[in-house]
């Protein structure tokens, strides 16, 4: 009897608690309180040596020497020794150059014209990146304006492209902040 009576009194602390909180409740005015998150995205149509911290520029003046003396060695100890991204696919077998090298030999490519020539291009600030060209951020062609394609004439067509729904498919390299090359793909 008294196991009955002590479930009972909990159903009704329970329930008085709950209804007490009811009670209350719906004479306090509600707050809601709304955040909005954005990805900060700045396009930057000046000189690529310029905007960008001493760190970024540092590398990005030693990767434009090595990619216009055509020194693939050179920019061996620019490449981080993880997370460096060079292709859409997994890691090649002997790294970033000899993949580089092997597209220049086997599809005609030439990675370190093309780098050179989109170092010194305008860049993006684009999740927490330095990324050249800035059309890495742009998602058709029809958003350029004539000046912008005037730019990118210095490229070949295939690494001006854009595809509709996807936006820019061309190389482009990343700088971190601190001076770390990020990526070149």
């Amino acid at each position: 009897m008294r196991a009955v009576i002590v479930i009972v009194a909990g159903i009704l602390v329970v329930g008085a608690g709950g209804l007490a909180g009811y009670l209350l409740g719906t004479g306090i005015e509600e707050t809601v309180t709304e955040t909005t998150t954005a990805t900060a995205t700045e396009t930057v149509t000046e000189a690529a040596a310029t905007g960008v911290p001493a760190a970024v520029e540092e590398t990005r003046r030693a990767l434009l020497e090595a990619a216009e003396a055509g020194d693939y060695e050179a920019l061996r100890p620019l490449i981080s020794e993880s997370g460096f991204e060079y292709t859409f696919g997994g890691p090649v077998a002997g790294g970033p150059v000899a993949y580089w090298q092997e597209l220049e030999r086997t599809t005609g490519e030439r990675p370190l014209e093309t780098l050179a020539t989109i170092l010194e291009l305008p860049f993006v600030l684009s999740r927490g990146y330095y990324v050249w060209p800035w059309t890495y951020t742009v998602e058709s062609e029809a958003d350029l304006s004539a000046h912008e394609r005037e730019l990118l004439a210095r490229l070949d067509a295939t690494d001006r492209a854009f595809f509709e729904g996807t936006g820019y498919l061309g190389w482009r390299a990343g700088i971190a902040p601190d001076g770390s090359w990020a990526f070149y793909v």
